[in-house]
């Protein structure tokens, strides 16, 4: 009878920790320089991966589930200086333009995205937070002061150097093989006692 309760325990674990799995968020972070005049906006995003098209075109009006954090920090500039959190913005852009990027790499310089070539990263706020003027540009001050164009957009030095995650299907089957490792260890050891 205990050992019976013990494996029942074991499946519930087993199968909740698969199932908090399945259902794991996927954050990436980047962060950004925009640069001009000799002003600088620097900050740093969070987005939802599973909520962002890669490629794609997407524009986030916020509150959304797909923008998690969002930061900006302006200097310079002669108007509108100051640090920005996501309640000063409204509306983040986010364009692929049809090219697929390695989230987890630099973005500028990746084929066919960047300033001058194609796409879009734009944040949009009233003054006096920064507000995109064009694409890949930001102008301080509710876009009424100086313009800042997008130079570098990269995940945090932590993040690239990450060491791969198990997917959740293989997460979810090694808790399961550690769940039936348990319990067979428990027969045995059960086993063990009966016999002696």
């Amino acid at each position: 009878m205990r050992t019976r309760t013990v494996h029942a325990v074991m499946l519930g674990i087993a199968l909740a920790a698969a199932t908090v799995t399945l259902a794991s968020a996927s954050p990436v972070t980047f962060d950004f320089t925009y640069a001009g005049g000799g002003a600088t906006a620097v900050g740093s995003i969070t987005f939802e991966s599973t909520l962002l098209a890669n490629p794609g075109n997407n524009t986030f009006l916020l509150p959304n589930p797909a923008v998690l954090a969002l930061n900006v920090t302006v200097s310079g500039a002669s108007a509108g200086n100051g640090t920005f959190g996501i309640g000063s913005f409204n509306r983040v852009f986010f364009f692929t333009d049809g090219v697929t990027l390695d989230l987890s790499k630099s973005l500028i310089g990746q084929a066919g995205w960047g300033p001058g070539v194609n796409g879009d990263f734009n944040l949009f706020g009233a003054a006096p937070a920064p507000d995109g003027v064009d694409p890949f540009t930001l102008g301080a001050n509710g876009g009424a002061s100086t313009d800042m164009t997008l130079s570098q957009m990269a995940p945090p030095p932590q993040q690239q150097q990450q060491v791969p995650a198990l997917d959740n299907w293989k997460l979810g089957l090694l808790i399961l093989l550690v769940a039936a490792a348990g319990t067979l260890f428990i027969r045995r050891r059960e086993s063990a006692r009966s016999v002696s």
